[in-house]
């Protein structure tokens, strides 16, 4: 099988470089700043798994791949409509787009201009940035990655079968599901928590489930993204807003979100597709989401990146 990884950032240079790391026919479609500093200082991982340092293959331009068999999308949620194009390319050379993306409204996008049939559902858990140097620093032992099709059952599809043995060859905790929607918004609601309560703190989980205050806030906010779901018609059973509250509460007490380095780095979040995206479809409901709104409102003037005042 030939994978793209579309973006060597934290998360597809970390899951593209384990897959790399045992041989597999791994391409990364990196844009031009990035190839130039990986080709220099070569792609490095440094993991609580082990480390591990390689050279590449490499492409800036989609024309020079051929044959591919399935792309890992691991992007922001603000690139995914500049790289269009080059999905669609892609999936006229015979590949599947298996998006690695936070929350669940890119979804409507790919399949859309896509076509349902050629994207696979998928989520993943990991701990994992960039430093200064460009390295992929994982901080946790945290690895897993959920995965299935939007359609059909994946039990007779070779090419998500062959996937899935690939990942577990690379000891990366993987599964395959049949209700890989309900799964994404598990884990929609789980970083829209976590996310939001640890960006707007500037603080890590702990703090906030170490204040009564603020951890009644995060189980409302918890709630109304569980109604949200609920509204949509989403099957989640009835004890995920306990589940979700009891998974943060599993996390170390440094654990924070991808958000939350964001805009300590003074980084564009993802603001819109994660909190906006819940907010449209509350209204779209008619629900009452006074957490979600208050969050959303807090991070808002950092949404693009960092503020430059003129004072």
């Amino acid at each position: 099988m030939k994978i793209i990884i579309f973006g060597a950032g934290a998360i597809g240079g970390y899951f593209g470089g384990k897959l790399a790391e045992k041989g597999f026919d791994v391409t990364f479609l990196v844009r031009q700043k990035r190839y130039h500093q990986i080709k220099k200082n070569g792609l490095n991982i440094k993991s609580v798994q082990g480390d591990y340092s390689f050279n590449p293959k490499l492409v800036i331009d989609v024309n020079g791949i051929e044959k591919p068999d399935l792309v890992i999308v691991a992007v922001k949620n603000y690139h995914i409509q500049e790289a269009l194009p080059q999905l669609r390319t892609l999936v006229e050379k015979g590949a599947k787009i298996l998006p690695l993306l936070n929350g669940i409204g890119h979804l409507e996008l790919l399949t859309t201009e896509l076509g349902e049939e050629n994207v696979i559902g998928g989520l993943c858990s990991i701990e994992s940035t960039l430093n200064e140097n460009g390295d992929v620093v994982q901080t946790s032992a945290l690895q897993d990655l959920v995965f299935g099709p939007l359609g059909a059952a994946y039990s007779n599809d070779p090419l998500l079968l062959e996937f899935k043995e690939m990942l577990m060859s690379a000891n990366i905790n993987v599964s395959l599901s049949d209700y890989i929607i309900s799964e994404m918004w598990k884990k929609y609601i789980f970083i829209t928590a976590l996310s939001g309560i640890t960006a707007t703190l500037r603080q890590p989980i702990g703090v906030a489930l170490n204040d009564h205050i603020t951890f009644a806030f995060l189980e409302d906010l918890i709630m109304e993204m569980y109604q949200i779901a609920v509204a949509r018609g989403v099957n989640l059973p009835e004890e995920t807003p306990n589940s979700t509250m009891k998974k943060l509460q599993s996390l170390s007490p440094k654990m924070t979100a991808s958000m939350h380095r964001d805009l300590e780095k003074g980084f564009p979040l993802e603001l819109d597709d994660l909190h906006g995206y819940g907010l449209k479809l509350a209204e779209e409901y008619q629900l009452q989401t006074p957490c979600l709104r208050s969050v959303y409102a807090l991070l808002h003037p950092y949404k693009n990146g960092e503020i430059k005042q003129n004072i």
